[in-house]
């Protein structure tokens, strides 16, 4: 419902532009969305996946069902991840069985509908269809799982599932409880799908690009519609207009919209704030398309111009970025570019006085909150492994990081620094470092900083951009959309 309204708000708001949607009431141009049909090079994707993933498995059935880990959150149904990795759809009541052999078989589990859900939810495909689009050897009802897992029990084979799918994991302990048969013979397929998903092939990775398309099409339509006065969820509907208008279904994630104090919160969700002259306007977006994510941020100024203390800010995390960015190529350690827009940041903090001591460990914590890369994939934050805990990397996010994971060809990444200068955040370092700070110090400090940090307090400023590793170095797959302050300003003077 959300989504409806944030359409019909956006069609309002265009509504009064200069320029119309749609110039000749005889011709419209609708977007392209021929690159979601089945072609040949998805299909060869497709069995390129499964291949590889019963390589990593003994004799055994991999069972993955698509109705797990959907949260109803967004306003249509997605198969789960690793479903859609495997079966190439998103389709409801389904599983895909695949089991290693000379050749292997691939095999869809498909619950039917009865008339009255046909009549709600329309009817299935025929079960040809789905052999043939998505190369499927047996396409059975779905009533068929449970003896299928039995079978796999007496003849003492493995059955593979992702532990992730808690109601199937526990069904198929309890089969092995009636039979008798030990619990090791259930095993957890997932971190070996996760691996391969790391690896986005030119598919995948075309996917991503036009979903990073659609998002820059959205930035640059709010910072032309951005103002004083308006309230951040008519930005929203502008953002979310934009990618149902390009044939994206739905968003990747919950659009961040947050101006004035609220750029400061990092996944801040309300967005109905009315946004005033002077403040800065931070959007954390991203569309989807194909069941592929973007993932994009752009900081602007509500009026249109960034003032001195913005500008200080926008530039350090920009430059920030870009050495971020510069050190993204194959062979090196993946938290190197976390490394570099660490020294980048405090170094300018330091030289604007809103650090006294670049070597400190807590002042860097203070301003340094979060790492700059994750993978982005058919989830926003994508699965897989980056060499170490995520609670390692988010501990040491402040200082010095070493013996992360080598940056490989086919990784598709965000690079992403930001500061955010809580109005309260001085108030808040007795609190946060007190057990491990002599009272005096951060008395000090507060002192020598409070002049220099009341003047940019409430400025919180990210930038984010999406990367390709390729062979020799790294592609911005977004940078085509804007980030420079001269050419925000530029778009954002032709209201």
């Amino acid at each position: 419902m959300r989504n409806i309204k944030c359409l019909a708000l956006f069609l309002g708001i265009i509504a009064g532009c200069t320029t119309p949607v749609i110039k000749d009431d005889k011709k419209v141009n609708s977007p392209d969305i021929s690159d979601l049909s089945v072609t040949a090079e998805f299909q060869k994707s497709l069995t390129s996946r499964r291949i590889a993933l019963l390589e990593k498995t003994d004799n055994g059935v991999i069972i993955i069902r698509s109705d797990y880990g959907y949260d109803g959150g967004r306003h249509a149904y997605r198969a789960s991840d690793n479903f859609f990795y495997l079966a190439g759809m998103n389709l409801p009541g389904a599983v895909i069985v695949m089991k290693k052999g000379e050749p292997p078989s691939v095999t869809l589990l498909l619950r039917s509908r009865t008339i009255r859900e046909t009549i709600y939810n329309g009817a299935m495909p025929s079960r040809e269809s789905l052999a043939q689009t998505y190369l499927f050897d047996n396409v059975l009802p779905y009533e068929k799982l449970d003896s299928l897992i039995t079978d796999q029990i007496k003849q003492k084979l493995t059955i593979y599932t992702d532990f992730n799918d808690n109601s199937l994991k526990a069904s198929v302990l309890e089969y092995l409880k009636n039979e008798k048969a030990p619990e090791s013979l259930l095993k957890d397929i997932a971190p070996e799908i996760h691996e391969l998903r790391i690896f986005k092939d030119e598919g995948e990775t075309a996917r991503i690009q036009k979903a990073i398309n659609i998002t820059g099409e959205a930035v640059t339509n709010a910072m032309v519609m951005c103002r004083p006065g308006l309230y951040e969820f008519e930005i929203e509907a502008v953002i979310e207009g934009t990618y149902l208008r390009n044939g994206s279904s739905m968003p990747a994630f919950e659009s961040i919209v947050g101006s004035g104090p609220n750029s400061v919160t990092l996944h801040y969700g309300a967005n109905n704030r009315k946004m005033e002259d002077g403040d800065l306007l931070l959007m954390d977006i991203g569309a989807e398309y194909g069941n592929y994510c973007a993932d994009i941020t752009r900081t602007i100024p509500v009026n249109g111009k960034f003032s001195r203390e913005q500008r200080d800010i926008y530039q350090l995390v920009l430059k920030a970025q870009k050495e971020a960015i510069s050190a993204m190529k194959p062979g090196n350690q993946l938290i190197e570019g976390q490394n570099r827009y660490r020294e980048t940041v405090i170094q300018g903090l330091y030289e604007l006085g809103l650090m006294t001591d670049p070597e400190s460990d807590w002042q860097k914590k203070f301003y340094i909150i979060h790492g700059t890369s994750h993978y982005i994939g058919l989830v926003v934050h994508d699965v897989g492994s980056y060499g170490a805990p995520d609670s390692v990397f988010s501990r040491n996010a402040a200082t010095t990081s070493s013996g992360s994971r080598i940056l490989e060809k086919g990784m598709v990444l965000t690079v992403e620094p930001g500061i955010y200068l809580r109005s309260n955040g001085l108030s808040q370092l007795y609190e946060m470092y007190g057990k491990e700070v002599p009272e005096q110090e951060i008395k000090d400090f507060i002192e020598k900083v409070s002049p220099v940090y009341d003047r940019y307090k409430d400025i919180g400023v990210r930038i984010e951009d999406d990367i390709l590793i390729t062979e020799t170095d790294c592609v911005v797959l977004s940078e085509r959309i804007p980030k420079e302050i001269d050419e925000i300003e530029s778009i954002m003077s032709k209201k």
